[in-house]
């Protein structure tokens, strides 16, 4: 080992220490009060073909449970046949990397499947966070899973994804992006070589009337070196990312990019316009901002968060989210069988000032179903060209359409597999009105 090797892993321990015992090592979903610091964190993305050493049968990347394998119908077709084992290559200095995370964006799978879990390396074996299938849910979800850095090596990491049958007819889920991401030492020599050594940036956050002015604050010689701004919140609001918190930082990310964040920038002076007058009033608003940089779309900046904002109480206004309370598990329509939902209102549509439907399909098809999705009987348009893909929808109602106490919900699809399905936490209405 070269003595830079040395002193940098010593200084680096030094380091991990010292956030351990503060409680304060990386996390990148940890809360705004652990996030005290900016911190850069590198994507080491997993890739398919045999080029990455990743072979496939099926264009998806699938885990499957053991009794697929010799099931009469299932054990014949070509998805049985993956065997949830992924490479991601990841070249870093293992001495030079404060902490670790496995993220994925991954289908729940089909309703009933239980135990979800990877293995790093053959090394350590993790669960995989439950939000809702191994009840019968149809869910999409965003795992973080801390690693162990001796879970690391410098190359091909093996992920081994496993699960088990549960109560569905077939264990299954499939994965459609995953990462190794790092977050780098203090003083790491690749930011010295990008010209990004001892790069800080924060946010400066206005609150205009219902609105939150944002911006990102950052020497003026290093504006060059960004490519784009994304900007997150973190406050009570309906739970697009399906994990089950109504209160963490909300969005989530689609083919690597993000979605449902609060405002985003693209070139300077990096500044958004957050929009909370759709937001229930409340304290303890944070916003941080994910920097991408120029030629390095891998490397992201993570701002510390700016913390102690508020959404204040509207005068003579209110803003409240109602959720459904009688969610069918699984909800999704295939064959012509509707499911439905209830949506309770305590508000007469005459106060109602703004209303918005929040929702999140899994868009498998709807076939020839004209009216697929209906609220009180009005069509909505909530999926796309049955992709199979994650179709998150906030669509601006008129307030006639609702009712005061019980508003329904419709899902038909007549495809004959797989048609649309309604993920957790499922529909719901956020609703503004006088008082």
């Amino acid at each position: 080992m070269k003595h830079a090797s040395v002193f940098a892993f010593l200084g680096s321990l030094l380091v991990g220490v010292a956030a351990l015992a503060a409680g304060s090592l990386p996390g990148w979903d940890s809360p705004p009060a652990l996030q005290k610091q900016g911190q850069f964190w590198r994507y080491h993305w997993y890739e398919r073909g045999l080029t990455n050493g990743n072979p496939s049968f099926e264009w998806r990347f699938r885990v499957n449970s053991p009794e697929v394998s010799l099931h009469p119908t299932f054990g014949l077709r070509v998805e049985a046949r993956e065997n949830g084992m992924m490479l991601i290559r990841a070249e870093e200095d293992l001495f030079l990397i404060a902490a670790a995370e496995f993220y994925c964006e991954a289908w729940g799978g089909h309703p009933g499947t239980a135990n979800k879990r990877i293995t790093i390396n053959g090394r350590s074996t993790y669960p995989l966070p439950r939000v809702g299938a191994e009840e019968g849910h149809c869910t999409y979800f965003y795992p973080t899973v801390t690693l162990k850095l001796t879970d690391l090596v410098n190359g091909y990491d093996a992920i081994q994804f496993a699960l088990d049958q549960g109560t569905t007819f077939w264990g299954h889920m499939i994965v459609d992006n995953a990462a190794i991401r790092v977050a780098l030492t203090n003083g790491h020599p690749d930011l010295d070589k990008l010209g990004l050594a001892g790069f800080q940036a924060s946010i400066k956050a206005q609150p205009v009337g219902e609105t939150i002015e944002l911006a990102l604050s950052v020497p003026v010689d290093k504006l060059a070196a960004i490519a784009s701004v994304a900007f997150q919140g973190y406050y009570r609001g309906y739970d697009e990312n399906g994990d089950g918190q109504t209160s963490d930082w909300h969005g989530f990310t689609k083919m690597r990019q993000p979605v449902a964040f609060v405002g985003a920038a693209g070139s300077p002076p990096f500044t958004a316009t957050w929009d909370v007058s759709m937001l229930p009033a409340q304290k303890d608003v944070a916003v941080r901002a994910v920097v991408h940089f120029k030629d390095q779309t891998n490397l992201v900046y993570l701002a510390p968060p700016t913390r102690g904002l508020e959404i204040a109480d509207r005068e003579h206004r209110r803003v409240a989210l109602y959720p459904s309370k009688d969610l069918p598990h699984p909800f999704w329509s295939r064959a012509n069988r509707p499911h439905t939902c209830a949506i309770d209102l305590d508000a007469d549509p005459g106060a109602i000032e703004r209303a918005e439907l929040h929702v999140v399909v899994w868009d498998g098809g709807a076939g020839q179903a004209k009216d697929y999705f209906t609220l009180n009987g009005h069509p909505l348009r909530v999926a796309g060209g049955g992709k199979h893909d994650v179709i998150y929808s906030t669509l601006k109602l008129d307030p006639s359409l609702l009712k005061k106490g019980t508003n329904q919900i419709v899902l038909l699809s007549d495809t004959e597999h797989h048609g649309i399905e309604v993920l957790l936490p499922g529909p719901a209405l956020m609703i503004r009105s006088k008082r």
